[in-house]
């Protein structure tokens, strides 16, 4: 045995001032992290070609197990289903995780409308409460 691999609880760990977060929080309209768009569809790709090897069974023994003659046919039709859903619940994910172009460039506007912090302060003359000496 390779000894207590039970993590201390958080009571018991010493405070250091940070904490490493277990999992990072996103805002509203983008719920879903960009990077795992892939996952429905690898995922669905799985049970399909599961469900494809069972439908290339003999169609007798398939008919006999589950007393449907076109218990084949289904078996092919489910797995495509499963396969077709998986890929367009990725190709939705990643339709609703992309970076609009019109949100960067509006962002890139409104930072070039900023007054830059050296003539905000070339109008004023001086920094505000702050007095050198």
């Amino acid at each position: 045995m390779m000894g207590n691999t039970t993590p201390p609880h958080p009571d018991n760990v010493p405070d250091v001032g940070w904490r490493t977060p277990v999992a990072k929080r996103f805002d509203p309209p983008h719920a879903l992290p960009h990077a795992l768009w892939w996952q429905p569809g690898v995922y669905g790709s799985i049970p399909a070609v599961l469900l494809w090897i069972i439908a290339r069974l003999p169609a007798e023994t398939l008919a006999s197990v589950f007393g449907i003659p076109y218990a084949a046919a289904l078996f092919n039709h489910a797995g495509d289903t499963v396969f077709v859903t998986g890929w367009v619940a990725s190709a939705i994910w990643l339709w609703f995780t992309r970076k609009k172009p019109d949100t960067v460039a509006r962002k890139a506007a409104d930072a070039d409308k900023a007054p830059p912090a050296a003539n905000h302060n070339a109008h004023h003359g001086h920094h505000h409460g702050h007095h050198p000496g």
